[in-house]
């Protein structure tokens, strides 16, 4: 029965074995986190406002360029006449009307008003739209870390549901041994038909147990296939295994805070967003100053009394104009005054948001360090625990096969040793999960 549990633990911490497995495809971290940087929809999606924001980058450029438009316009035109006037200013009705033809062809070339001067605004609004796209660069980044822990936190939760099917195996195959054991010493006269129905109980409670880590394994592959984008394909089997628990007391929480407020894409976001903002607030003010714009076209005619027009590729009348514009916006209906307020207000919000940022990240490595150290102290805890219950077990196994245990008192020490392997192995696991989320918030996949 020792040896029973001892392998129960130790199979439970192994990876899956492919040769047991050989309808699965094998899935390790660094390949589920690549599927998932193609395929999750939320990542995806944010990868998308990368491109609106380089078309706004465009089109704040554009601004510094004329808008050119060139012009061909052809048509003509047909009538008859069947009546007139006389002399007399009566009209008269004609035998042999009169038909008349006409067609004619313009061609223009033209610079729509093109801005000489405007106290620097498109300038201000391009030097935006680069902030803009450099906030969502950014947050790619952002996501991508969001998504790299999403996943390994539920590759390690469908690792440890799948080893807990191992583990509530072996508890199975050591519920049924005792369940032999009992009804061997039954028939020696030790124990008696109550304490054979006692193992039976506990046989088939272990039964229960192992349907339910098998739908847990189900459960937690789905979830893994979400995170990843891909819910259908064949089932998968993991093949790596967490590292074994360190004490993080040797992390330094002050530098791993100073490292991600230098280089998380969360602040670096905020930080972009809210230079965007210094940027739109310049452009509202120089709304202010006065704007000089300028315009010029060119134009070829031709009139003609037949059709030959419609296919005239040379009209000979030429024109030419060009305009320069001063404007000054003496009074606008408090319209600047509204954009530029509105401006600071986006402004001063976004240093805000740039400081809370500041306060999450630092918050969020400090609480992430503080559930680290509390995984590894639970796993430590367990681990001890499950030595002790082994060894205690072992004691009640034996007092109970030459008569001097109840059953009730052995299934205590057997659940109570079941209980503690379990949380060895979701302590485990905890610690692994708790060392993701630390990476996640620290902004570096690296990190230990």
């Amino acid at each position: 029965m020792k040896r029973l549990l001892t392998a129960a633990v130790l199979t439970a911490l192994a990876p899956f074995s492919l040769a047991a497995q050989s309808d699965t495809v094998p899935l390790s971290l660094a390949e589920a986190q690549r599927v998932a940087a193609e395929n999750n929809p939320q990542f995806r999606r944010v990868e998308a406002d990368v491109a609106s924001a380089e078309a706004d980058v465009l089109r704040a450029r554009g601004a510094f360029l004329p808008s050119v438009s060139l012009g061909l316009r052809t048509g003509g035109g047909y009538s008859r006449k069947f009546t007139g006037q006389d002399e007399f200013g009566n009209t008269v009705v004609r035998d042999d009307p009169l038909d008349f033809q006409n067609s004619s062809v313009s061609q223009s070339l033209s610079v729509d008003q093109f801005t000489l001067f405007d106290n620097g605004a498109r300038l201000k609004d391009t030097r935006a739209a680069r902030a803009g796209l450099q906030a969502s660069e950014a947050r790619v980044g952002t996501e991508a870390l969001r998504v790299r822990g999403e996943v390994e936190r539920r590759y390690w939760e469908a690792v440890r549901a799948s080893n807990a099917i191992r583990l509530e195996e072996e508890l199975l195959e050591s519920a049924r041994e005792r369940l032999r054991s009992t009804q061997t010493l039954l028939r020696v006269g030790v124990r008696g038909p109550l304490d054979v129905l006692t193992a039976e109980v506990t046989v088939a409670e272990q039964e229960q147990a192992l349907d339910r880590a098998r739908g847990d394994a189900r459960r937690t592959e789905l979830d893994l296939r979400q995170s990843m984008g891909v819910l259908s394909g064949p089932p998968v089997a993991l093949t790596d295994r967490p590292s074994d628990p360190f004490d993080p007391s040797t992390l330094d929480a002050d530098a791993l805070v100073a490292r991600a407020l230098a280089t998380h894409p969360r602040l670096a976001r905020a930080e972009a967003a809210a230079r965007q903002s210094e940027y739109r607030l310049d452009a509202a003010r120089a709304g202010r100053w006065p704007r000089l714009t300028m315009g010029a076209s060119l134009g070829r005619t031709q009139q003609f009394s037949d059709y030959s027009g419609l296919v005239e590729p040379n009209p000979l009348d030429q024109a030419a104009s060009f305009s320069i514009g001063l404007s000054y916006p003496l009074f606008t209906q408090y319209q600047n005054s509204s954009r530029i307020q509105s401006a600071r207000a986006s402004r001063n919000a976004a240093l805000e948001d740039t400081r809370g940022e500041q306060l999450g990240v630092e918050r969020d490595i400090r609480a992430a360090l503080v559930e680290l150290r509390n995984a590894y102290s639970a796993s430590a805890l367990a681990e001890r625990s499950v030595e002790l219950n082994r060894r205690r077990l072992e004691l009640a196994r034996r007092q109970y096969q030459v008569g001097s245990l109840t059953s009730t008192e052995l299934t205590d020490a057997v659940e109570r040793a079941a209980r503690a392997e379990r949380d060895a192995l979701r302590t485990r696991f905890e610690f692994a999960t708790a060392l993701a989320t630390l990476r996640e918030r620290t902004g570096d996949t690296a990190a230990p």
